[in-house]
């Protein structure tokens, strides 16, 4: 009777192609000469399948907006591959997207650390600035409110008439100069963690330091040039948690990195 080892080496090899099956029924010489490369074998894939860095993030987005409907992306997949997107809305709740890959490209590594840290650099700006930004609206709308229960003014309805024109002309020209803003240019961020063989992700897109978009990103051909790009849920986490997650999140992704560069050497 074979050992126990033997069997169950023979059952594992046989479930994935008959032709396994075949040579190990036929000939137990063969089981008994290669027994120890296939044992490191399997070694190696449970390994590979049970090593902590897959879980690390597989990609880093940089989202700069082609207002209003689209988005070229920076990809950041790891130290020497870099991908630009282009990102497409497909209906108008911004829940559903069509991502295309245009380029991939294999950068230095200082030049592809170099963009990472500048886009990072934008992203924390522009989440900074809007923070201060509705800090700011609502300190106005509470001393205009002040000022109105001050004053206790009764308009006439041809004022209050001129008073509604004169807020219309001024929401219009805010929501032109908003397009000038500089702030518009600067991107969002977007981490991946894979779920399955990377062809499936769970990402995060980062509003500002509290509004935060979760979606799951699927490959809908193999080689991940076309994707679809589906948000699920909109979350409003506390200011110094939405950081935290951030840095960790993009230190986790930096030794993902890291690790795979070394398994080249």
């Amino acid at each position: 009777m074979p050992p126990m080892t033997d069997i169950i080496l023979e059952q594992y090899l046989g479930r994935f192609s008959p032709y396994f099956r075949e040579v190990l029924c036929k000939d137990s010489k063969f089981l008994q000469k290669y027994y120890s490369l296939l044992l490191r074998q399997g070694q190696k894939w449970f390994a590979s399948k049970t090593n902590p860095f897959r879980l690390c993030p597989d990609t880093v987005v940089f989202w700069f907006f082609v207002r209003p409907y689209c988005a070229i992306g920076l990809a950041i997949r790891d130290l020497r591959n870099v991908q630009i997107l282009w990102r497409q809305q497909m209906e108008p709740n911004e829940t559903i997207y069509l991502l295309f890959k245009v380029i991939e490209i294999w950068p230095p590594y200082s030049l592809t650390l170099l963009a990472t840290y500048a886009s990072l650099a934008l992203v924390i700006i522009d989440a900074a600035y809007r923070i201060f930004e509705v800090i700011g609206l609502k300190n106005e709308q509470k001393s205009m409110k002040t000022d109105m229960d001050t004053n206790n003014l009764s308009y006439e309805p041809a004022e209050l008439e001129e008073i509604i024109k004169q807020e219309v002309i001024n929401e219009h020209s805010s929501s032109c100069s908003s397009y000038l803003d500089p702030f518009s240019l600067t991107p969002r961020m977007s981490i991946y963690f894979p779920v399955y063989d990377h062809h499936t992700s769970i990402g995060f897109l980062t509003i500002d330091f509290r509004h935060v978009e979760l979606s799951i990103k699927q490959s809908l051909e193999p080689s991940d040039n076309i994707v679809s790009l589906i948000r699920f849920f909109d979350l409003y986490s506390p200011f110094p948690l939405q950081i935290a997650v951030m840095i960790l999140s993009f230190g986790l992704f930096l030794n993902g990195a890291i690790y795979k560069l070394e398994q080249l050497k």
